[in-house]
C-alpha cells in the first residue's frame, strides 16, 4: 500500500516497482490523497487488476493517510512504502515465505538501500551483518532503553500479518518521524523479528521527505520524549517490555544528552538557526513533559 501526496516525480517509479515483483498474489493499493500537483493523473496511467486506486479530495495527514490504508488492507500480510521508495523484484516474495514458514514471527524486515533525490545509491542501513531471528520482546526493550537508532528500518523494508492490527493497534497520531519506529515496539508485542540481510528496498533521502523534514525543523527531539513518556507512564508498557526506574532515568539522561551534543556540533558548524529550533524544542520537551514516571 502507498499513501500518495505530492509525489509526481517519484510515484511512477514506486508503483512499477511493486507491479515487477516475482510474487504476484496481491493487492497494491495507491492512494492520492488530495495532491494538488499531477500525481493523480500519474496514478491513473497504471492499469493492472491488482492495482486498488483510491483517489480523496480532503488530504488526512501523513498519519492520518497511513492509518486510512491500514483499514483499506484486505490482504494476509501488509507492506507499506513511501511513494518515494523503490521494491526490489523478489522483495514480497521473501518476505512473504518468511512469514509463512515461521508463524511465530510477528515482524520481517531486510537491509535497505539509501537512494538520493536522483536515484543514486548513497548509503546502506541493516540490522546485523547476518540473517537473525530476533526476540521480540526483547528488541523492544532494547529500542525503548536505548533510543538512538530504527534497526528494523521504514515501512519500505518491513512486512507484517493483517491480523496483528486488532492488537497493536493503528499508527499514533501524535508521531510523525517515529510513527513507523513506535508502531514496530507495538507490533513486536506478538512475536519475534526476522531480519533478512539482503538489499530487498531503497529509501529515498531528498529535500522534500519527511526524514529531511525533521531533521531540519527538529520534530525529532519533540517525538523521543513523547516516545518516553508514552511508555515509561503506562503500566501495562512498563510490565509487557520488563521496563524499570534505572531504564527510564538512564534514557532520559541520555537522550538528553544527546540533544545538546547535537546542538554543540550545529553550533560548531555555523548552523545558528537549526540549533536555536533544536535547543527550543528540547526546553519545550522537558518543561511540558512532567517526568515523574509511574511505577
Amino acid at each position: 500500500m502507498i499513501p500518495v501526496f505530492n509525489r509526481q516525480d517519484y510515484i511512477g517509479p514506486a508503483i512499477e516497482s511493486v507491479l515487477s515483483q516475482t510474487y504476484t498474489n496481491f493487492e497494491l493499493i495507491v492512494h492520492d490523497d488530495a495532491s494538488t500537483d499531477r500525481s493523480f493523473s500519474v496514478i491513473l496511467q497504471y492499469h493492472d487488476p491488482r492495482l486498488r486506486i483510491i483517489h480523496t479530495n480532503k488530504n488526512h495527514g501523513m498519519l492520518g493517510g497511513w492509518n486510512y490504508l491500514l483499514k483499506k488492507a484486505r490482504g494476509e500480510y501488509v507492506k507499506q512504502m513511501g511513494s518515494d521508495d523503490l521494491l526490489r523484484p523478489d522483495c514480497i516474495a521473501k518476505e512473504v515465505k518468511a512469514l509463512q514458514d515461521n508463524p511465530g514471527f510477528a515482524l520481517v524486515t531486510c537491509q535497505r538501500v539509501v537512494i538520493s533525490e536522483s536515484g543514486k545509491q548513497v548509503n546502506t542501513f541493516q540490522f546485523s551483518d547476518h540473517t537473525e531471528i530476533v526476540s521480540g520482546l526483547s528488541h523492544a526493550h532494547w529500542i525503548l532503553t536505548d533510543l538512538r537508532e530504527n534497526k528494523i528500518g521504514e515501512p519500505c523494508a518491513t512486512m507484517f500479518r493483517r491480523s496483528v492490527i486488532a492488537h497493536a493497534g493503528m499508527f499514533d497520531p501524535q508521531f510523525s518521524q517515529f510513527a513507523d519506529f513506535e508502531y514496530w515496539i507495538r507490533i513486536l508485542q506478538f512475536g519475534d523479528l526476522l531480519y533478512l540481510h539482503d538489499p530487498l528496498c531503497s529509501f529515498r533521502m531528498h529535500p522534500g521527505s519527511n526524514t529531511t523534514k525533521a531533521i531540519r525543523d527538529g520534530r525529532f527531539i519533540s517525538e523521543i520524549y513523547r516516545l518516553i513518556s508514552k511508555y515509561y507512564k503506562d503500566p501495562n508498557f512498563v510490565k509487557t517490555f520488563s521496563l524499570t526506574s534505572t531504564d527510564y532515568h538512564h534514557v532520559l539522561r541520555q537522550k538528553t544528552l544527546d540533544t545538546f551534543k547535537n546542538i554543540k556540533d550545529l553550533l560548531f558548524h555555523a548552523e545558528f538557526s537549526q540549533s536555536t529550533r533544536y535547543f527550543s524544542r528540547l526546553i519545550r520537551a522537558l518543561t511540558i513533559g512532567s517526568w515523574q514516571r509511574k511505577v
